[in-house]
């Protein structure tokens, strides 16, 4: 399934305590007015009728690893220690990813030149985590098409830029995931235009 696999329009399902989470806030620790919380909702609610979420994805096979060297089978070479670690078992690898569309940076920025700077933040923090739940469904959609071959995903996924998985990566994902197609530019700096965009992989074992 070495082709991109791609869907549009996606409404994932979402844990608002992450959200909540990104603001800061600890259910043991902080409390908020009813009326903030209902601000906060309808907040996310707006969020989540601004996001475009288009999600890509393939399943590729994996050569050799090596670690810190990941070598897949088209040639491609990635690196990261934990990442060599997270794939040792596996024999193929799912790289995915997932963009929010540029609407809802319109919206952020629109918001930061209104000095409505609380509810910018809301809306990024909800935006991040709503685009990455995106890949949850992936996930979970990729491992439904699995389970009767009798094959599993790894339970964690690491994405360019964390750890040792150095962000100049995003470049070969951006390549396998023809990302130019899902509307995502990728800049000098190996970053992501729009910004809520994320790519990531995983292991199939």
């Amino acid at each position: 399934m070495n082709d991109v696999k791609v869907m549009r329009s996606l409404k994932p399902v979402y844990n608002k305590a992450l959200i909540l989470s990104r603001l800061g806030y600890d259910k043991y620790r902080t409390t908020l007015p009813d009326k903030t919380m209902r601000e906060i909702e309808s907040l996310i609610k707006d969020t989540e009728n601004t996001l475009n979420i288009t999600a890509a994805y393939r399943i590729i096979g994996i050569k050799h690893i090596n670690s810190p060297q990941i070598i897949l089978e088209d040639g491609t070479t990635l690196s990261g220690k934990r990442l060599s670690k997270l794939l040792e078992n596996s024999r193929q690898a799912l790289i995915m990813g997932a963009t929010g569309g540029a609407k809802i940076m319109e919206l952020i920025a629109g918001l930061q030149e209104e000095g409505k700077m609380s509810e910018a933040v809301v809306i990024d923090a909800a935006a991040s985590e709503i685009t990455d739940s995106a890949l949850d469904f992936v996930m979970a959609m990729v491992e439904q098409y699995l389970r009767p071959k009798g094959k599993f995903l790894t339970k964690m996924r690491f994405s360019p830029g964390y750890g040792d998985f150095d962000i100049l990566q995003q470049k070969e994902f951006y390549r396998l995931l023809k990302a130019q197609d899902l509307g995502i530019i990728l800049n000098e700096a190996c970053l992501l235009i729009p910004e809520k965009s994320v790519f990531a992989i995983a292991g199939i074992c």
